[in-house]
């Protein structure tokens, strides 16, 4: 796929880094010269330093043969103004970051975006299920589209999950996408996981009306 970033910072940087190790084709737009150089150092990817909020800069990348456009720079009117401008071109797949839960209300009410992702809230609520030990969802900001959520679970000592691997553990596969597990210092990639481990955090983006099965699959 084709991908345009905007912003390298460090989420920007790292999206970068892995999108380009899978083969993708990266295109990063960031204003400060230094943070667009050292992403170019880092990864295989063609970096520009450019204001993102300059229409020109679009033609220049050629926005247009775009697969997906991320907008993920510190800056709400910035990546709602590269939203807008994605759409214009008519790229396929446009997600974005927020800080304002207002902003990405207005972005998902005009169907400015694939996924809004509203960021102090799905830090908040994740730390919130790691402090009180349970289960949290968390709400996209109103969701992601098809009615997705962000679900984390923590396995509890004697829980049917406890010692278990991922792929016996029958949750439904059909709309559940085990995103990372939280060991408690780090996240690990649901592939590294050996055992499940009691205190360990599942983290999922899953289908609404799979929620409840979900979880009761970890008790």
């Amino acid at each position: 796929m084709r991908i345009v970033i905007i912003g390298a910072g460090k989420l920007g940087s790292i999206l970068a880094r892995e999108l380009s190790e899978k083969g993708h084709e990266v295109i990063v737009i960031d204003v400060d010269e230094q943070k667009a150089k050292q992403v170019a150092e880092e990864a295989d990817v063609a970096a520009y330093v450019r204001d993102a909020t300059d229409p020109a800069v679009y033609d220049e990348i050629g926005l247009q043969t775009a697969d997906v456009l991320v907008a993920v720079t510190g800056k709400d009117e910035v990546n709602l103004f590269a939203a807008l401008i994605a759409r214009e071109y008519g790229v396929p797949r446009v997600i974005a970051k927020v800080r304002d839960s207002k902003v990405a209300q207005i972005m998902n009410r005009v169907g400015l975006t694939e996924s809004v992702i509203v960021e102090p809230q799905v830090t908040a609520s994740l730390i919130k299920g790691i402090i009180e030990g349970k289960y949290s969802v968390v709400e996209l900001v109103p969701a992601f589209i098809g009615g997705f959520k962000l679900v984390t679970i923590t396995v509890t000592e004697g829980s049917s999950a406890e010692g278990q691997l991922l792929e016996e553990i029958k949750y439904p596969r059909e709309g559940v996408k085990i995103l990372a597990i939280y060991d408690g210092e780090q996240f690990l990639d649901p592939a590294e996981v050996v055992r499940l481990q009691a205190g360990y955090q599942v983290i999922a983006l899953v289908r609404e009306d799979l929620i409840d099965e979900f979880l009761e699959s970890f008790r």
